[in-house]
């Protein structure tokens, strides 16, 4: 039998229903962002983004957030020096699991099921007060060690299921752009999390390890990395966890 303890917690702007029992699968929630530097409507989710990053390391809450900038909006008059194509085709992954006409940004989804605009704030908190009820559907385990230039990440779960795979993002915090031209010309955009490189392995029973170069790294002081497994038939994310490169 589990035994549960139910808290709410404020700050920042943020409440959260946290769980804690005697396991190991504990609740959790991975934040993705799919965003863009050329996207007017994006600083406003870049900001929302910002503020859960804080107040879930200050607090050291079970919180994940990645930013994806997408590249469909690179010839409208900037170039987002941070987008890439791979993360385009996630989210046209995501779109195609939900039957979504097309994609748009800013666009956030919450452990690979639900998906809303990205600055939404209410929606973002009604999110995170549910699936930081629910434990964790199997057990992820992940370590690092840190290499001259590179990372190197093992990781292995409990009870996941055959065709899961595991992502590996590395992010940074603390970024700043001067935009000059396109939707967004004359702001300086600030941004957290940014995922700098991401890779996807099938996930087996034994311990497996995957290494990152840090070359994409300018402060390793902000940089983390945050592995998932996630059932790519569905999308839905069974477990998560963080590891800080180095402390602050």
């Amino acid at each position: 039998m589990k035994y549960f303890l139910f808290m709410v917690v404020v700050l920042a702007g943020f409440s959260s229903v946290v769980l804690a029992d005697s396991s190991q699968d504990k609740p959790f929630a991975v934040v993705e962002l799919f965003s863009s530097e050329g996207c007017s409507s994006c600083p406003s989710a870049d900001l929302l983004i910002r503020k859960l990053t804080a107040w879930a390391r200050q607090n050291n809450e079970p919180v994940y957030p990645l930013v994806f900038h997408v590249d469909y909006w690179n010839n409208l008059g900037w170039r987002d020096v941070f987008s890439r194509a791979e993360f385009t085709q996630r989210q046209n992954t995501y779109a195609q699991i939900f039957k979504d006409q097309g994609v748009y940004t800013p666009q956030m989804i919450v452990n690979g099921s639900d998906a809303f605009i990205g600055s939404n704030q209410e929606q973002l908190q009604k999110d995170l007060n549910q699936e930081l009820s629910i434990p964790a559907s199997l057990v992820l385990h992940i370590s690092l060690t840190k290499q001259e230039g590179q990372i190197t990440v093992k990781y292995d779960a409990e009870g996941f299921s055959n065709g899961d795979v595991v992502n590996i993002a590395l992010v940074e915090r603390g970024l700043s752009t001067e935009v000059t031209a396109g939707e967004n010309a004359g702001r300086t955009l600030r941004h957290d999390n940014v995922v700098k490189e991401f890779r996807t392995m099938p996930l087996t029973s034994a311990v497996s390890q995957v290494t990152i170069p840090l070359h994409k790294i300018v402060d390793v002081t902000q940089a983390s990395v945050i592995v998932y497994v996630q059932n790519p038939q569905t999308m839905l994310i069974e477990d998560a966890k963080q590891l800080d490169l180095e402390n602050d």
